[in-house]
C-alpha cells in the first residue's frame, strides 16, 4: 500500500516549458518498441533509463567493481582482458530471490540513473519535447521529470508470454519480474494516458497518433 505523502508525489508533473513526455508500464509492455515509433515518426530524442542502468553494471565500471567484490565468482560471465563481465542473469536470479539483496543492488544503480537522466536532460534543454522510457516511473518517484506520462497496458497474460520468448525465462522467473514492479492497475491510475497495447496488432500506433496529432 502506498500513504498519501507518495500518493501526492504521483501526481506531480514538471511545469517547464519543455514537453516531457514519459513512457511506463509493466515489465515486457512494449515501451521501447512506443517510444522508437515516436521517436521515428516526430523526432522527439528519448532518453531510456534502462541504457542508464546497463550501463552501471557495464565492464570495469566502479558499481560493477563494487557487486563484483560482494557476489565473486557466482556472477563472473567472462573476463576480457583485465575487466570481469558480470552475468547479468546470474545476478537477477540472486536479487529477484531475496529483497534485502535487491534494495542493496538498487541502491547502488538508482543514484547512477537518476544523475545520468539528469545529464541527458541537461544535454536536451534546448529540444522542445524529450521521451522519457522509465520503467519504474512510480515505483522510483520520476514523475516530477514528466509533463505528462503514458502508460502501456499490456494483460499479464501476453506479459508473460513475451517474457518466455525475448528472455527465455520459466514460467515462474516471469511471474517474478512482474510481481517485483507495482500492479498495473495502481500505475493506471496515476498516469495521464492509457496505451493499450493489448494484442499483436497494431492499435497502438492509431492511438498514439491521434494523441499526438500525427
Amino acid at each position: 500500500m502506498i500513504d498519501q505523502q507518495q500518493t501526492n508525489k504521483l501526481f506531480l508533473r514538471w511545469k517547464g516549458k519543455q514537453r516531457r513526455i514519459g513512457i511506463t508500464g509493466g515489465i515486457a509492455s512494449g515501451k521501447t518498441v512506443i517510444g522508437n515509433f515516436l521517436f521515428q515518426a516526430k523526432k522527439w530524442p528519448i532518453i531510456d533509463a534502462d541504457l542508464y542502468a546497463h550501463e552501471a553494471l557495464s565492464a570495469g565500471s566502479p558499481i560493477a567493481k563494487t557487486v563484483l567484490q560482494k557476489y565473486g565468482n557466482k556472477i563472473i560471465q567472462k573476463s576480457k582482458k583485465n575487466d570481469q563481465i558480470i552475468d547479468r542473469k546470474a545476478l537477477a536470479k540472486i536479487v529477484f530471490n531475496n529483497d534485502v539483496e535487491k534494495k542493496w543492488l538498487e541502491q547502488l544503480i538508482h543514484p547512477f540513473v537518476n544523475k545520468r537522466i539528469e545529464e541527458e536532460l541537461e544535454k536536451l534543454k534546448s529540444t522542445s519535447v524529450v521521451i522519457l522510457i522509465i520503467p519504474l516511473l512510480f515505483e522510483k518517484n520520476y514523475t516530477n521529470l514528466c509533463s505528462e506520462i503514458c502508460y502501456v497496458d499490456c494483460p499479464r497474460a501476453i506479459q508473460l508470454k513475451r517474457l518466455q520468448a525475448r528472455d527465455k525465462f520459466s514460467i515462474e522467473e516471469a511471474n517474478q519480474r512482474i510481481d517485483a514492479q507495482w500492479e498495473n492497475a495502481l500505475k493506471k491510475q496515476f498516469s495521464d494516458h492509457i496505451i493499450t497495447n493489448a494484442n499483436n496488432d497494431e492499435t497502438w500506433k492509431m492511438q498514439l497518433k491521434k494523441l499526438y496529432n500525427f
